[in-house]
């Protein structure tokens, strides 16, 4: 009789969590998929062990991350009015840092069974209702100069690198500090193409205008900008603090529009927000606002969210998740167009995306 009793109880126990699971899918289906297109979620302020990436993204419907790898962090400090380069790589280093963090990513991604995306066929899936991970490097300062380095990280499964970032590198200028390459090096320029050329996406970010116009001129594919904001005239390396370095100007972000790309709209949350940046800690309907007006800028075909999750700060607008999902909520409870929303939400980077990635 106890072994009925239990078997019945187990039996009950697994129907009500069929029940459970079938419910959670549901209430899943109704929900709009989310991208963001710069995160580095885990990686800085979160133990990556612990971070709860996997179950966030599967419990907010997030179907595409590009989760950023920052390949000069070591070298990187923060000061009062923004971030800057504080020492020297050594021979080897940059390359054996990338190489280390992408491996821990990649045992992340497979011990919780993550999707990597790294064909258009891995972007629709996602969509549809797997949660994908493009793995995504912020700076290409890993290749140490050499360009044939770009296959390697290929194989392991990088599909989006921005070319700069915050230290001194032979690609090209960054927005912070005064320019030196005026815009893209030589190598710069080839690395454009190899990326058009293998299937990665090209990410512009903390790039001078100069370097926006040169690589624009260059690619073959389209572009994305993933994470800062659009002012009317940009920012400037001799501006006071960085969040002013690195607005993009209203006419660069047109011109990206114009080749089919998409600009994505940071999660700073400013301690004191202000005329420029309007949005505090935690406002998700202050950046919500932000994004109809950068909308209404550059069109619904051409923004994103690129939330900079952990990279903006303890003052961030956007800090995990579930405020991301509340971030489409408010812009449902704003009356913005469904068709609007899907875009912004997910559909501009998944279309960017297949129109860059290669078949397998």
């Amino acid at each position: 009789m106890p072994q009925l009793q239990r078997r019945d109880f187990l039996r009950a126990a697994g129907a009500l969590a069929l029940v459970h699971w079938s419910g959670a899918l549901r209430a899943q289906a109704g929900l709009v998929p989310i991208a963001d297109v710069h995160s580095h979620y885990g990686m800085i302020m979160r133990k990556l062990a612990d971070s709860g990436l996997a179950a966030e993204m599967r419990s907010r419907r997030i179907a595409l991350v590009a989760w950023k790898l920052v390949a000069d962090g070591p070298w990187i400090r923060v000061t009062n009015t923004g971030i800057e380069q504080a020492r020297e790589p050594g021979p080897g280093q940059l390359a054996s840092f990338f190489n280390g963090a992408l491996d821990r990513m990649l045992a992340y991604i497979a011990e919780h069974k993550l999707r990597t995306v790294q064909t258009p066929a891995d972007v629709d899936a996602c969509i549809a209702g797997d949660a994908g991970i493009v793995l995504a490097s912020e700076g290409a300062d890993f290749l140490e100069g050499k360009l044939e380095s770009l296959g390697a990280a290929y194989a392991k499964g990088l599909r989006h690198l921005q070319l700069v970032h915050y230290i001194r590198t032979p690609v090209g200028d960054f927005q912070t500090i005064a320019p030196t390459h005026n815009g893209l090096s030589a190598m710069g320029k080839q690395l454009v193409e190899a990326c058009n050329s293998m299937g990665v996406l090209v990410d512009l970010a903390h790039s001078t205008g100069a370097a926006v116009d040169q690589a624009l001129d260059i690619a073959k594919a389209p572009v994305i900008w993933s994470h800062s904001w659009v002012s009317a005239s940009g920012g400037n390396w001799q501006d006071l603090y960085g969040f002013q370095k690195r607005a993009l100007s209203l006419a660069h972000a047109k011109k990206i529009a114009a080749r089919g790309g998409v600009v994505g709209l940071w999660g700073l949350g400013l301690a004191r927000p202000n005329a420029d940046w309007p949005v505090g800690q935690g406002d998700t309907r202050g950046y919500a606002r932000q994004i109809v007006k950068l909308v209404d800028m550059i069109g619904a075909d051409h923004v994103a969210f690129g939330t900079d999750i952990e990279g903006v700060g303890r003052t961030a607008a956007i800090d995990d998740y579930g405020q991301l999902r509340g971030v489409v909520e408010q812009l449902q409870a704003m009356k913005l167009e469904a068709s609007v929303i899907e875009r912004v939400a997910y559909g501009n980077y998944a279309r960017v995306l297949k129109a860059v990635l290669k078949p397998s």
